[in-house]
């Protein structure tokens, strides 16, 4: 099974418990024995997404952005302030890949529509949580570059699909402090098929362990109509 019901993903501990216990409270780790998680997304997946930029002259790469080592993101949108730093290299395909070589995470945000597992498994946690889409990281190496100590703004459901990857948890929310004056409290290793709940606004920051790929399902209070998924070919 490639898509999974919130009671499936949570079942060792159960719906009442998550919501008495965990949500907006604190974080929960879900082990599993087998990569379960693996339809979701795929190297090979990456590795066409990334290649259709520019093809035949066209854009269709409609969203990527790069994490720089100093923890910001490079992405077409801030492509002017970038174009300043580097002496006037522009958001390519090359220049994209360079960074990427050289450690540098690459995050695919709002992509549930590349494929129809995480559309899907979108549609599944909507039942439960609402309006909802799904951010894909990728990072190539051990200790890539990625983002430094932060807090999400929307509860999170990291789904680790490649690799190994380590959480690193804080003790505080946004509300309570600065990140840099946050404190950690304990870091969880995640492998191949496990999940990783993060309250909304809790600090974090991962170190990965190895080429990685992880899903992060997130979701909001802000209502959206989701455009409908058709399947075009049918049973050809």
């Amino acid at each position: 099974m490639s898509v999974f019901s919130f009671e499936d993903l949570i079942s060792p501990i159960g719906k009442e418990r998550f919501y008495d216990e965990y949500q907006g409270k604190k974080h929960l780790a879900i082990r599993c024995s087998y990569p379960r998680f693996k339809d979701h997304f795929s190297w090979t997946e990456l590795d066409n997404y990334l290649n259709s930029m520019d093809l035949n002259g066209w854009d269709r790469m409609p969203q990527c952005a790069v994490v720089l080592p100093e923890g910001n993101k490079l992405n077409p949108e801030n492509n002017n302030q970038w174009t300043k730093k580097t002496h006037k290299k522009k958001f390519s395909k090359q220049l994209i890949y360079d960074l990427w070589e050289n450690g540098n995470s690459i995050i695919l945000p709002l992509s549930e529509h590349l494929n129809k597992t995480m559309w899907n498994q979108c549609e599944e946690l909507e039942k439960e949580f609402g309006s909802g889409c799904a951010n894909i990281y990728c990072s190539n190496q051990k200790d890539s570059n990625n983002y430094q100590i932060h807090a999400d703004s929307t509860d999170n459901f990291l789904f680790h699909v490649r690799g190994k990857i380590r959480w690193h948890i804080y003790n505080e929310f946004e509300h309570q402090c600065k990140p840099g004056e946050a404190t950690e409290n304990t870091y969880i290793d995640l492998s191949e098929g496990d999940l990783l709940y993060l309250p909304i606004k809790l600090y974090h920051r991962v170190t990965t362990l190895s080429p990685r790929i992880s899903i992060s399902y997130h979701f909001t209070d802000v209502k959206y109509k989701r455009t409908k998924w058709y399947d075009w070919i049918g049973e050809i």
